[in-house]
C-alpha cells in the first residue's frame, strides 16, 4: 500500500544563528550600532515570514550570542517573536545552551509569546500541529561536546504528516575528525524525515541525504555572513512533489 501523504501544503521559514545581544564588539557606540544591526536582521526575518504567509517559523539555535542578555534584550527578542503570525518552534544552540547558565531556565511559561514553542528537553520532544498536518521534533543542546548527538532519539516518521526535525550541530562526512555536536549523513538519511532544519554553520549548505532534505540556512545577520546581507530559507512542502527550498536575502 502506498504511503499516506499529508493532506495539505506546508510553508516554512527556517532561520538560525542570529546571535542577538552579542557583546563581541564591545559596549561602546560601535558595539551598540552592531548589536542594533543584528536586531534589525531578526526583525526582518519575522517580516519575511509574515509577508510570505508562512505556516511555521523555525529558529534552530543560537538566537542569542550568550547567556549575558539584559532584560531589555530579552524583551526585544520575545516581543519580536510575538509579531510572527504563525507558530514559532525554537531550540537552544551552543551559544545559548540550556545548561546551568541557561537564559531559558528562569522563564515562566506565561512570559513566552503564545505562538512560541520552545523545546528545552535534552532528550528531545515532538510537537504535533494537526491543522498543518505537521509534526516537529527537536532536542535542547545542553553541552557542546563530541558526546552530544543532535539527532539522537529522532522518532520514526508518521505517515500522513510532514515530518520536520530541528538539529543544531556540525555536519560531518564519514571519516572526518570528530567534532562537537556531530551530525552524520547516516543519521539524516535514516530519519526518513521530509526536512531537517540545521543550525550552527553560518553559510547556506545543502546536506540532504537519500530522500531527506537537510539544509543549513546560514545566518540572517550581515555581521556574520559572507555577503552584504544575511539570508533565511523558505521551504515549500507540496504533497507528492519534491520540496522547494529557496534562499531569501534579509535586507
Amino acid at each position: 500500500m502506498p504511503a499516506k501523504l499529508p493532506y495539505r501544503p506546508l510553508s516554512i521559514v527556517h532561520t538560525s544563528d542570529v546571535h542577538l545581544e552579542t557583546d563581541t564588539f564591545g559596549s561602546g557606540e560601535r558595539g551598540i550600532q552592531l548589536r542594533d544591526k543584528v536586531r534589525t536582521a531578526f526583525s526582518r526575518v519575522i517580516d519575511i515570514a509574515n509577508d510570505r504567509n508562512a505556516h511555521m517559523l523555525l529558529i534552530v539555535g543560537d538566537l542569542f550570542d550568550s547567556a549575558r542578555v539584559s532584560e531589555e534584550g530579552l524583551a526585544f527578542a520575545l516581543g519580536t517573536i510575538a509579531r510572527a503570525r504563525m507558530p514559532v518552534v525554537m531550540i537552544p544552540g551552543n551559544h545559548d545552551a540550556h545548561d546551568e547558565r541557561s537564559i531559558y531556565a528562569g522563564l515562566a511559561p506565561a512570559a513566552l509569546p503564545a505562538n512560541l514553542h520552545l523545546i528545552l528537553e535534552p532528550e528531545g520532544r515532538t510537537i504535533d500541529f494537526p491543522d498543518l498536518a505537521a509534526r516537529v521534533w527537536g532536542r535542547a543542546l545542553v553541552e557542546h561536546t563530541p558526546d552530544y548527538r543532535p539527532m539522537s532519539g529522532v522518532p520514526a516518521p508518521e505517515e500522513g504528516l510532514w515530518n520536520i526535525a530541528l538539529a543544531h550541530g556540525f555536519f560531518m562526512e564519514d571519516g572526518e575528525i570528530e567534532r562537537s555536536s556531530p551530525i552524520t549523513p547516516a543519521e539524516i538519511e535514516r530519519s526518513r524525515y521530509d526536512y531537517v532544519a540545521l543550525g550552527h554553520v553560518h553559510v547556506l549548505s545543502d546536506v540532504s541525504q537519500g530522500s531527506t532534505r537537510a539544509f543549513y540556512c546560514g545566518t540572517p545577520a550581515p555581521l556574520y555572513s559572507s555577503e552584504n546581507s544575511g539570508w533565511v530559507l523558505s521551504v515549500n512542502c507540496l504533497p507528492g512533489q519534491p520540496l522547494l527550498v529557496e534562499r531569501v536575502l534579509v535586507g
